[in-house]
């Protein structure tokens, strides 16, 4: 599969597919904070708080998401739920 692709084109099945293919090519470590995906987030990740009302009902059921830039819709990596949540409380991402 090539990488990144639009996230918004996907159908939740292929996102799976994606999300998978980046944890294999990301050898099983987030790409944001390069702790393992079956763990979890790295200490100075856990460490920040971040809001769950803000996010959607279920939103830190699945442990791994997949993230995208926001403005080019674009797959960017596998990231623990709690990483994604950080990235876009805490860096607008």
């Amino acid at each position: 599969m090539e990488l990144p692709v639009n996230y918004n084109k996907l159908h939740h099945r292929q996102k799976r597919a994606v999300r998978e293919a980046y944890i294999k090519q990301q050898d099983g470590l987030c790409q944001h904070c390069g702790a393992l995906l079956t763990e979890g987030p790295a200490d100075e990740i856990a460490k920040l708080k971040v809001t769950p009302k803000l996010y959607p009902a279920g939103f830190f059921n699945n442990p791994v998401h997949l993230h995208h830039d926001h403005n080019t819709e674009m797959t960017i990596g596998a990231v623990h739920a709690y990483c994604n949540a950080v990235l876009w409380e805490h860096h607008g991402e």
